[in-house]
């Protein structure tokens, strides 16, 4: 029994450190993750350009004779299950928002680790603006996407950028991921 309440009172500690990690960690600023999209090719195009490019279900418009800018395409917003034509109407989104990594582990990050983050392709969906924002910087058991055939590849894109980058889910948040895999 002793054992036992230690094991307990290790994980309530452990628990108590990861939620209160960001007391000391600094404030999150966005700016220190993402100044601006990069063009990591030098191809004139930056992120957000090479995802509209390449995610476009039709063939692509762009803004100037550079082909620097996309302008129209065909993309399905995987949150709201609707199609959109204009590249203006989305947003690329971190399945893993910049505030929530910070929050849990990322705030200790060198400057090139929380860049790499921020832009990984992985980590990043082209979806509807005003949806994005609505997500703001939650997680999923916070916030889950109203087109309920995609819940479960977000529940696990979630998971395997929280796993693939180290960060520390509480034990509440471990605990609510699993069960939204398992109901999606």
């Amino acid at each position: 029994m002793a054992n036992r309440a230690k094991h307990y009172l290790a994980a309530m500690l452990a628990t108590a450190l990861l939620q209160g990690a960001t007391a000391f960690a600094g404030d999150y600023d966005r700016h220190q993750w993402l100044p601006h999209w990069s063009d990591s090719d030098g191809n004139c195009r930056d992120t957000r350009h090479e995802l509209l490019l390449r995610y476009s279900l039709a063939p692509v418009t762009f803004t100037r004779a550079d082909h620097c800018r996309v302008a129209t395409g065909l993309w399905l917003d995987p949150y709201t299950g609707n199609f959109y034509r204009q590249a203006s109407d989305l947003d690329v989104e971190h399945i893993v928002p910049l505030k929530w990594a910070h929050d849990h582990g990322g705030a200790y990050w060198s400057a090139e680790r929380k860049h790499q983050f921020a832009e990984d392709p992985d980590n990043l969906w082209l979806v509807d603006d005003g949806r994005n924002q609505s997500k703001g910087d939650k997680g999923p058991d916070e916030w889950m996407p109203p087109y309920k055939p995609v819940a479960r590849i977000y529940v696990e894109r979630f998971m395997a950028i929280v796993q693939k980058y180290g960060l520390q889910p509480t034990l509440a948040e471990t605990s609510r991921l699993r069960t939204l895999a398992a109901e999606s």
